[in-house]
């Protein structure tokens, strides 16, 4: 992973209800899967702010200060909780930690500090336990431990003191707009301003008051520090403090249309979260094999489609193949890059097999083939492995890659039959209706094919594989190791001769092997380098929202970099 840091903060512009908490996820992911280590700086969700003044001042007209200062803080801490939770539902590791826990010093009038000092060696150790740190905005502790408030806004200057703080590469304002502009876009008829992509200090102070807090632009100046001033999701952003200022015309950019291949466990999660996005996203048809389970999920009526011939009728930017199987896939995926739009697959069988032809045919058509959600879940294992074999040569791969198979060995090892551990997992949703291709290790063996190719450039030349069945399954278990795990593991390393090979078993491993720790639905995939370095990637690799938040992340990858374009109109001189 790299060493940088990116400060992202939540308003209650953008998180204004908790159903808003997964689009914050998805920001966070975003920079999380790109190999950045994240701070998430935290407003309260909505009025929350405003509703506990209110409270406040309905029993005493002047509360008392440090009272209402511990009040209103909880706002921040709930929402940094919750969005923990919502983070952890998509397998992302996080923690909430508080500015206490941190040594977060601020100093002033209770209810309006600033903040002057932070435990920059817990800060850097947490970050380096946890890829992601949630903090609650707007308020810090004096030397006697009391808690203060930042003012209004406070939440802007906790990023910008933190960012300063950690050495962080990024310090990205989240708001409702999509930067700095000339005037209020809302408040301006009959002409359109236009969006600063630069600016300096004492600009933003006269034209972003309401929307950056001044103590936080201040405070930037002081450090001679910048800051980015974003929407959700956005490709572009105003910088905020720099010398030259740079003008930007607004570009409309549509809802990108997609075209949803499968309604089952993924489908359907990714259904929901486009819905939840009308301003990025228009879902324009679904194929589905049956019209009971689109309607179970929702999905109007016109746009479901049970007949492949139908699809070509469809104008579409973007098909998520979230079918099972080679075929239709392999079918649809290949006419539609033939037509050159893009596809976004969480289909294993298809990436593993096929994958490389299909990229082919996908770049000679100006199409793109992105299929992160085959490997690993929300872990962002094929990028991690692409960056590293980019910076230098890989030795080896180990990884458990199958959570329903994690799941079905600790239900066996507690003494459960196995087909009765496979029920359990499929009513949670751990495991497909068919669960062969998972306790046959052929699913994990596609997965390490995946990553294989993308570490080595090349594909395997052995490979073997053992399964979950009961004759292995019972010898291993009858051989049991006390302070052991038994797990599913696969392994692709290149030999002495040059080969690469690959291999897939069941194996006790003790508290100390790299892989483990894992229980549950959770992967995680070890990349060590020829220099004998070792990178470790963890998170959930098997379920709705954690498939779905990877095949999201493809979707709104794809529309920043094709679908948004910036244009710099003009520029002068601040």
């Amino acid at each position: 992973m790299r060493d940088s840091i990116v400060v992202l903060k939540f308003g209650s512009s953008v998180l204004r209800a908790r159903e808003d908490l997964p689009s914050a996820v998805h920001e966070i992911y975003r920079w999380y899967r790109d190999g950045h280590r994240v701070i998430a700086v935290v407003s309260a969700i909505g009025d929350a702010t405003d509703l506990l003044l209110a409270s406040a001042r309905d029993l005493a007209s002047s509360p008392e200060p440090y009272a209402l200062a511990e009040l209103l803080a909880t706002g921040e801490r709930a929402a940094a909780a919750l969005l923990g939770v919502a983070l952890d539902r998509v397998g992302v590791r996080a923690r909430v930690v508080d500015p206490r826990t941190i040594g977060l010093l601020a100093l002033g009038t209770v209810l309006d500090s600033e903040p002057v000092g932070v435990n920059r060696e817990q800060l850097k150790s947490l970050l380096t336990e946890f890829p992601v740190l949630l903090v609650p905005g707007f308020f810090g502790y004096d030397e006697k431990k009391r808690l203060h408030l930042l003012g209004r806004g406070g939440s802007d200057l906790t990023a910008a003191f933190l960012a300063s703080a950690a050495g962080a590469t990024r310090c990205r304002l989240i708001k409702d707009v999509d930067g700095v502009y000339e005037s209020d876009p809302a408040a301006t008829i009959g002409y359109q301003p236009r969006r600063f992509s630069s600016l300096g200090y004492e600009q933003a102070l006269a034209l972003a008051g309401p929307l950056i807090q001044p103590k936080a632009v201040h405070f930037l100046q002081r450090q001679q520090r910048t800051a980015e001033v974003a929407a959700l999701g956005a490709a572009y952003e105003s910088h905020v403090g720099f010398s030259n200022t740079a003008l930007a015309e607004a570009v409309a950019s549509p809802p990108t249309r997609v075209l949803l291949l499968g309604l089952g466990t993924v489908g359907g999660g990714v259904y929901r979260r486009l819905l939840a996005m009308p301003e990025h996203f228009r879902v324009v048809g679904a194929l589905v094999h049956s019209r009971t389970r689109a309607r179970q999920e929702g999905i109007p009526r016109e746009l479901v489609e049970t007949d492949e011939k139908a699809l070509p009728l469809l104008a579409c930017d973007v098909t998520v193949d979230a079918l099972p199987g080679l075929e239709p896939s392999t079918r649809l995926v290949t006419a539609f890059l033939f037509r050159g739009i893009h596809v976004v697959s969480a289909n294993k069988a298809l990436a593993a097999q096929s994958g490389p032809i299909l990229s082919l045919l996908a770049s000679r058509h100006e199409a793109s083939l992105r299929y992160s959600a085959t490997v690993g879940g929300s872990a962002p294992m094929i990028e991690t492995v692409r960056r590293l074999a980019a910076d230098g040569e890989i030795a080896s791969l180990t990884a458990i890659l199958s959570g329903t198979c994690n799941y079905v060995l600790e239900r066996c090892d507690a003494g459960v039959r196995l087909l009765e551990a496979l029920r359990e997992a499929q009513k949670l949703g751990y495991a497909e209706a068919d669960a062969s291709e998972d306790l046959s290790g052929r699913d994990t063996a596609r997965k390490l094919q995946i990553l294989a190719r993308h570490a080595f450039g090349r594909e395997v030349d052995t490979l073997t594989v053992e399964g979950i069945e009961d004759d292995a399954l019972e010898r291993h278990l009858s051989e049991v190791s006390p302070g052991h795990t038994l797990r599913l593991i696969g392994t692709a390393t290149k030999v002495s001769s040059g080969r690469l090979e690959a291999l897939v078993r069941l194996k006790w491993i003790g508290a100390n092997h790299v892989l483990a720790n894992i229980a549950g639905e959770w992967n995680k995939l070890a990349i060590t380098l020829v220099s004998g370095e070792t990178t470790v990637v963890t998170g959930r690799g098997a379920g709705r929202w954690p498939t779905t938040e990877a095949v999201i992340a493809d979707l709104l990858e794809l529309r920043r970099e094709g679908r948004v374009k910036i244009q710099d109109a003009s520029k002068s001189n601040a």
